[in-house]
């Protein structure tokens, strides 16, 4: 009987002309990435909350989109525990035994199915970073880091999730997904003090090749990768910091989830990306997602898999992003979550404690100075000498001295260098420090100075300076004298962190030249020269001169790719903070009042039509001699003209 009924149900398939379909499961994938501690709806520089970042907000998105398909995943691509006051607090704060750091607190009320590790991780250390993370209820995988001492992976490479999803026939169907993190190998020199000869890095790209066979071997029907990394696609040479891109062309590999840069996939910025499909959201046909920065956008992958015999195969796919902030409409698109938000309240009121502090102040609050004559800003710390980066120059020289006192170094001359932080960037026309005139806050200095490194000094001869400049330089356009029309002066693809100005020495900076390096140390014309009159007091700096210069830990280790500046010409590495030397700086000089040296310039070409400088429209109440007020542009900056 059983036998006659199978005959007759494939009798009637022949007849009806039809066929049973295999069936298929859509599956969406969240994804966070650079979070760098915007946990709550709160901007711990400003002191202020907001409705324009917090992950407590980007969780009412999510559940908005786990409640239109419960075959929802979540995954954090890295930069989780360092990047405001918020994260230096919670370092400074030890855990008792057996404690579960906050960050995991929030992180697992949240539910990801796994996270990968970014740069930023590594900040406070391997110990800190195993503490934070030894309360994750979820997989955490790096594949690229190894130990030295055993030669094994140092964190878990990858990880297999066995999930029971719904079909499109209401059916429950398994699936087993791979999941492998990677991180930029330039981790070892960014955090070398944190980092050398205890783990070594190796190549994403070859890491991805090794490991995604490995986890189909393994039985994984799909394999995602959480790729703490930029896209860029030009020709791969190894050990990139940004190869997201190439992540797309290893066989297999069904979604990539990357991050880092602070930019968005899919988006217009990538539409000349080779095999890149901006609208559908694939690169060579692979669903990619990249959700910016600060938790103000949530990645969504959608993935449509169907049954192929035992397994699965990805049959279509994209990505969008969600904003939690609609900046046309200057409102907020998703509520903050408050039972996640109560999860960290008490660790919220101790970091507005820890920010509001005045520097100085002693055990009984009495303050020992640290005011602020004149307003302090960034506004147009690329355009002109600006002492927003000369209080950390002058401060970082002041320690130096000191530092040296002793050593064989100390007659060397001290020179310091120090970029503008918060200067727009990419992260918007509001991202630039602003600290009014009067007392001093712990959050200012949070403010000048956003990163968590530690004084390094560096030997550095005449010429590895004038290389060094000639890489800074590389943050403007080339202005063309004979162009009578608009001309933007700042290259908008070199990131303010590596635009370095020098204290000590004078210059000036020929912006009609070309540049001589690409933003990722390469050469771009070894024959331009942008860098002019380059002098110490006053004289003209000779290729072999000697100096000590004051800089930080990520950029004396490699960061940037710098020319000439690698870890063999560190003679003093300290374990103080940057961030804490300007405040001891402060209290010792119990007033500041900010005035520049006018140390360096452009050199503006004549006869140029208008120079147009990118800037923050409040840059119009504070606009220095020579500048003007020109427009708004479309992305909210204030746009100025540079008098040539």
């Amino acid at each position: 009987m059983k036998k006659l009924l199978q005959l007759a149900v494939i009798a009637l398939v022949l007849v009806s002309g039809c066929s049973v379909a295999a069936p298929t499961v859509d599956i969406t994938l969240m994804a966070t990435s650079d979070v760098h501690n915007y946990y709550l709806d709160y901007d711990y520089f400003t002191d202020m909350p907001t409705a324009q970042n917090g992950l407590v907000r980007i969780a009412s998105a999510m559940k908005e989109i786990r409640d239109g398909n419960p075959n929802t995943l979540y995954f954090d691509n890295g930069d989780f525990i360092q990047g405001n006051p918020f994260g230096e607090y919670l370092a400074k704060t030890p855990l008792t035994a057996g404690e579960i750091s906050p960050i995991m607190r929030l992180l697992n009320a949240l539910g990801p199915d796994a996270q990968t590790l970014g740069n930023h991780e590594f900040n406070f250390g391997l110990d800190y970073l195993g503490q934070v993370i030894s309360g994750a209820q979820f997989p955490v995988v790096s594949a690229n880091v190894t130990a030295i001492a055993t030669g094994d992976p140092y964190f878990e490479p990858w990880t297999m999730l066995t999930k029971t999803f719904t079909d499109d026939k209401g059916k429950k169907q398994t699936i087993r997904i791979g999941v492998l993190g990677l991180l930029p190998p330039q981790i070892v020199n960014w955090d070398g003090a944190h980092l050398l000869n205890k783990v070594v890095t190796q190549d994403g790209y070859l890491t991805a090749q090794k490991y995604v066979p490995e986890m189909k071997a393994a039985g994984a029907d799909l394999v995602f990768i959480l790729g703490h990394t930029g896209i860029v696609d030009f020709p791969w040479k190894g050990m990139e910091e940004n190869f997201g891109y190439y992540l797309t062309e290893i066989p297999g590999v069904d979604a990539v989830i990357t991050g880092h840069v602070h930019q968005k996939f899919p988006s217009q910025a990538y539409a000349s990306t080779r095999g890149a499909d901006v609208e559908k959201g694939t690169i060579n046909g692979v669903p990619v997602v990249m959700p910016n920065s600060f938790a103000d956008t949530l990645g969504v992958i959608s993935l449509k898999v169907q049954k192929d015999g035992s397994s699965w195969k990805r049959v279509d796919g994209g990505s969008r992003l969600v904003s939690i902030y609609d900046a046309a409409a200057a409102q907020s698109l998703y509520p903050a979550d408050e039972a996640l938000s109560q999860l960290l309240a008490k660790e919220h009121e101790a970091v507005l404690a820890y920010i509001r502090a005045p520097v100085g102040a002693d055990e009984g609050g009495a303050t020992a100075g640290g005011g602020l004559t004149e307003p302090l800003n960034s506004f147009f710390a690329m355009a002109l000498d600006d002492y927003s980066v000369q209080i950390i120059n002058d401060a970082q020289i002041w320690y130096t001295k000191e530092a040296l006192k002793g050593t064989e170094f100390e007659n060397l001359p001290i020179i310091s260098v120090a970029a503008p932080f918060k200067a727009g960037d990419r992260q918007g026309p509001r991202y630039y420090t602003n600290v009014p005139k009067g007392p001093l806050a712990v959050k200012n200095i949070a403010d000048l100075y956003v990163f968590s490194n530690t004084i390094t000094v560096l030997k550095a001869t005449g010429a590895d300076i004038k290389e060094w400049l000639e890489m800074s330089a590389g943050q403007f356009n080339q202005i063309d004298p004979g162009n009578k029309g608009e001309q933007l002066v700042i290259n908008n693809d070199f990131p303010t962190y590596n635009y370095d100005v020098f204290d000590g020495v004078s210059y000036k900076i020929d912006v009609s030249q070309p540049a001589k390096y690409n933003r990722d140390g390469t050469i771009n014309d070894p024959n331009a020269q942008r860098i002019r009159d380059l002098r110490f007091q006053g004289q003209p700096i000779k290729a072999g001169q000697e100096f000590a210069v004051a800089s930080n830990n990520y950029r004396a280790y490699g960061g940037g790719n710098f020319p000439g500046v690698r870890p063999d010409k560190i003679i003093y590495a300290s374990p103080d903070e940057n961030r804490q030397t300007i405040l001891k700086y402060i209290e010792y000089m119990k007033e500041i009042s900010p005035r520049t040296d006018g140390n360096w310039s452009l050199i503006l070409p004549a006869g140029a039509g208008p120079i147009l400088y990118q800037s923050s429209p409040d840059a119009q109440n504070s606009l220095p001699p020579g500048i003007s007020f020109v427009r708004l542009d479309e992305a909210g900056y204030g746009l100025y003209r540079l008098n040539n």
